[in-house]
């Protein structure tokens, strides 16, 4: 199937309220991951006009302006901000030559990245979209937003709040205020935040060795999963199915990646922080509040450790982020501010589980009915997992891998074992 972009036009926020000029990133905004996160939306006939999504997004934009300004240095503390100049967000209109249910179920390809804006050349939009028109009357919303202004949470926060407005209803107003997250003066990390001793400036390399594909665990097989974890004492606190499913797959990208010994690996989670503070962040927080926590281990351990142990591992990674430490992991960045960044990762041995589950990806549609696919585009990083809800109604998470072609060809073969 083929896919025609058009010329690219700039939406510019309608004239709000919001009088800010400059907003200056904190120091969770400043280790996200340097990259466009890429998603699509699908959605079956009958669906809005171009000109009735552009309408709604302009008054959307009005309250959400970090996403219409552009980066600057230009900051009071010299590091990175967003200049709210409304100059506008990209949006391309393209034509799709098939039907919905030719490109169902939208497995990871080439395609998905005709889906999406592209972002391979330097561009200055912080948020792109796209909106593909399918033969059917279908449409698909790609959309590619940058990390360093909104994660997961708030950008769904986002994308909700435009289908409610061509919609007709009310929104709640984002919470703008980054300085919720600021340091403590003078700083007073009190924790060991070994996670974020290295970082990584770079963007993982695109190598034509790694492949990406989409697995389908259905209900059956995540109770079969936990119920080998968790068994049946009711006195014991039952690991989570994230937990759980994340040290299955640890270990089976382990073995199939041939390590073995005293190699250290780990699983690095980005873990969100809004309901740990205290008191929590409100859920309208627009900004990043993730760090990433390190489970660690060598390959022998996960390789032979049950999986509980290995679930305890994560669990521990996860339960440590609490107020406390959330705010001592401000103060330690705050400390090397000129060295932020996103942990180092090593391609070989480390794995990046995403987790989207929960996250109300599926509440986004104008009013003629939901999205029958949500989903991430075709994202190149070897050993990153995305853990997300299923369309499918099942009970079931969808989870894209990224792996090279060779371990992925043995992956498969151990994958659905429990």
């Amino acid at each position: 199937m083929k896919v025609l972009r058009g010329e690219g036009v700039l939406i510019k926020p309608c004239v709000g309220k919001d009088h800010r000029e400059l907003v200056e990133l904190n120091n969770f905004d400043l280790i996200a991951h340097p990259m466009y996160v890429k998603l699509v939306y699908v959605f079956q006939a009958p669906t809005p006009s171009s000109e009735v999504l552009k309408e709604g997004l302009a008054k959307v934009l009005a309250e959400f302006r970090e996403w219409a300004g552009r980066y600057t240095k230009e900051t009071a503390s010299g590091c990175l901000g967003i200049n709210l100049n409304d100059e506008g967000v990209l949006v391309i209109e393209a034509e799709a030559d098939g039907t919905i249910a030719d490109a169902m179920p939208f497995d990871p390809s080439s395609f998905l990245l005709e889906l999406v804006p592209p972002t391979s050349t330097v561009v200055n939009e912080l948020l792109l979209l796209q909106f593909t028109r399918f033969t059917c009357g279908g449409l698909v919303i790609g959309l590619a937003r940058h990390h360093h202004v909104a994660d997961g949470k708030a950008a769904t926060f986002f994308m909700n709040s435009w289908g409610k407005i061509v919609r007709g209803e009310c929104i709640l107003p984002p919470l703008h205020d980054r300085s919720l997250l600021k340091a403590r003066d003078p700083p007073q990390p009190c924790f060991d935040h070994y996670e974020s001793n290295t970082v990584n400036h770079e963007h993982s390399p695109i190598m034509s060795t790694l492949t990406t594909k989409k697995f389908h665990f259905d209900a059956m097989f995540l109770r079969k999963l936990k119920s080998k974890v968790n068994g049946s004492d009711p006195s014991k606190k039952p690991y989570t199915t994230f937990e759980i499913l994340v040290a299955h797959m640890w270990k089976c990208i382990t073995k199939a990646r041939g390590l073995d010994g005293d190699v250290k690996t780990k699983a690095s989670i980005p873990v969100g922080g809004r309901r740990r503070l205290n008191p929590p962040l409100p859920a309208e927080y627009f900004g990043n509040v993730v760090y990433e926590s390190f489970a660690q281990s060598i390959a022998s351990e996960i390789i032979n450790g049950s999986l509980e142990f290995i679930s305890e591992l994560i669990h521990k990674s996860v339960t440590k982020v609490d107020d406390n430490f959330i705010h001592s992991a401000i103060d330690f960045f705050e400390i090397r501010k000129s060295m932020l960044g996103p942990p180092s990762l090593n391609d070989r041995t480390d794995v990046l589980p995403v987790s989207w589950m929960k996250f109300p990806i599926h509440h986004f549609h104008f009013g003629m009915g939901g999205p029958v696919y949500v989903g991430p585009s075709l994202m190149l990083m070897e050993g990153l997992l995305i853990l997300y809800d299923s369309c499918r109604k099942d009970g079931g998470v969808e989870v894209m891998v990224c792996l090279s072609k060779a371990d992925m060809n043995v992956l498969e073969q151990n994958w659905f074992q429990v």
